[in-house]
């Protein structure tokens, strides 16, 4: 690639490279194994005995609590318990009742972007959106939203240095444990006064006897801030960015809305929102020919599963009408994750708010309409200038 910035746009001629060398590399400036391939990648998510979800060290006492014990880090039986708890309080019945108060916020938000002079899909909507969806979810006043987007970003810049081996700033600590404070405050005061929503649910969440901690109901509430928020923005800003660059597509959908579903899932295909996790290998074992040695690190590339030509015919082509896409960009196997739902909700309830709206999607004629994210494993935008002029 010739610069970072064309990089962090489109990393998938990279990916190429790697895959058609070998699907799994190691990486000496990692000092970590990178997984390319779509079945090596699958086949690691799958072993979870083999390639354990604890990632999380070389952190802060003030830290290493919080990520050490988030579900996706951590595995059975500690994570097969707190996932049933967890999902005994979150569940798709929940999250569809909430459709018509989602419904409201992206039509709010849509309508205000439509009379700007300036459209920033990523500001005006693709930001507000998934963070107003979320607290209204656990029960989070309409004044602490700004809090939560800035909590957010902390975490998302946590993540990225310990991907990168890079050192947490000092300040970091101490606004996890603001956040954490913050959470912990709200999952006991529903215990005492519940009410109808999310934190509430997870107070009172019981299986067989067994109830969530405050601790780990809180560590719940900021997962579905970083996952349910910056995931979410990523997921809908390269939607738009992508049928921009397709129209063609838009049209399709256009003409056809009940693509959709399929749409989205082809979005999270062609441009994952989130690039890569990763694991530790407990013992030696051999992905794609190559042998991975105990106590490594290991780097899964969805996005560059999602495009391997080894599973999708045509990958690099954006189809709305393609068929069966089993992507990766949730994961697999027990990681599974538990905010798919929601993500794809609050995507279908955007993009059939947009297609009432928009008749064409163009991206302003600015040199700087696309600034993307600088993340290590996110792919996405900060900034998505449109035209809205002509229709």
């Amino acid at each position: 690639m010739t610069s970072s910035i064309e990089m962090q746009l489109n990393p998938y001629p990279w990916y190429a490279q790697m895959q058609a060398a070998n699907p799994v590399v190691f990486s000496p400036s990692h000092d970590a194994y990178l997984v390319f391939g779509y079945e090596e990648v699958r086949q690691v998510f799958r072993d979870y005995q083999t390639f354990s979800s604890a990632v999380y060290h070389g952190l802060s006492e003030k830290l290493a609590d919080a990520f050490e014990n988030q579900l996706q880090g951590i595995d059975p039986p500690r994570h097969t318990k707190l996932r049933a708890l967890v999902s005994h309080a979150f569940t798709q019945r929940e999250i569809a009742e909430l459709e018509p108060n989602f419904r409201a916020i992206a039509e709010q938000l849509a309508d205000e972007m439509m009379k700007r002079q300036d459209p920033d899909f990523v500001r005006d909507f693709a930001v507000p959106y998934p963070i107003a969806v979320i607290a209204e979810m656990i029960g989070i006043p309409e004044e602490d939203l700004e809090r939560f987007k800035y909590w957010s970003d902390v975490i998302v810049e946590i993540s990225h240095r310990l991907l990168t081996g890079a050192e947490e700033l000092p300040e970091h600590g101490n606004i996890f444990l603001e956040m954490s404070s913050y959470f912990e405050a709200l999952i006991v005061e529903r215990r005492r006064n519940p009410k109808n929503d999310l934190a509430s649910r997870l107070a009172v969440a019981e299986i067989e006897g067994a109830r969530l901690s405050d601790f780990d109901a809180a560590n719940f509430c900021l997962i579905l801030l970083v996952a349910g928020n910056e995931t979410t923005t990523n997921l809908l800003a390269n939607a738009v960015r992508t049928f921009a660059e397709h129209p063609d597509q838009w049209q399709l959908l256009r003409s056809n809305p009940s693509l959709v579903p399929q749409a989205i899932e082809e979005v999270l295909r062609f441009r994952a929102p989130v690039q890569l996790m990763m694991r530790v290998a407990t013992q030696d074992a051999v992905v794609g020919g190559t042998t991975i040695e105990a106590g490594k690190r290991v780097i899964l590339f969805m996005g560059a599963a999602n495009r391997d030509p080894k599973k999708f015919d045509d990958p690099d082509t954006f189809t709305i009408t393609r068929t069966a896409s089993p992507h990766t960009s949730f994961g697999h196997g027990i990681h599974t994750c538990l905010g798919a739902p929601l993500a794809r909700l609050e995507s279908a309830i955007a993009l059939e708010v947009l297609l009432q709206r928009v008749e064409q999607i163009r991206i302003a004629p600015t040199g700087d309409a696309l600034q993307p994210l600088t993340a290590f494993n996110l792919l996405g935008l900060k900034r998505l200038a449109l035209d809205f002029s002509n229709g």
